[in-house]
């Protein structure tokens, strides 16, 4: 059984898209902390700002390599940003609740995991759908 798992196609989408998100944190965590440590940003506006940059290369990435889907792409992408929007609440409640009592640097990082998960599902469900 674990075999024919890994094997599965949802193996494969699960580890590229492993690795398309994590390319697309390094890059939504660089640009937050240049806003937020560099440029004194507010810390909501760079996450903002943050998201939509890895945003663009997570569904880049993932719509031409991971799913292969690039029929109806402006649907696609539609679908793809109402779910990183859904992400972006849970980021910055997580960031905006959390900074009374971890460093802000700390939870973001947190919030992109945590969006990553919850993301991953919805996009395979919905965005991705055969």
């Amino acid at each position: 059984m674990l075999r024919k798992f890994l094997k599965s196609e949802l193996f494969r989408n699960l580890i590229f898209y492993g690795l398309f998100g994590g390319l697309a944190a390094v890059v939504d965590f660089s640009v937050f902390t240049l806003l937020y440590s560099g440029l004194g940003v507010h810390k909501l506006i760079a996450n903002l700002i943050s998201m939509h940059a890895g945003m663009l290369v997570s569904f880049s990435l993932n719509t031409f390599f991971n799913f292969r889907k690039t029929d109806r792409l402006l649907r696609r992408f539609a679908s793809y940003y109402l779910i990183v929007l859904v992400g972006m609440g849970v980021s910055s409640a997580i960031i905006g609740l959390g900074s009374a009592y971890l460093p802000v640097l700390l939870l973001k990082a947190i919030s992109i995991v945590v969006s990553a998960m919850a993301q991953f599902v919805l996009n395979r469900l919905i965005t991705y759908r055969r």
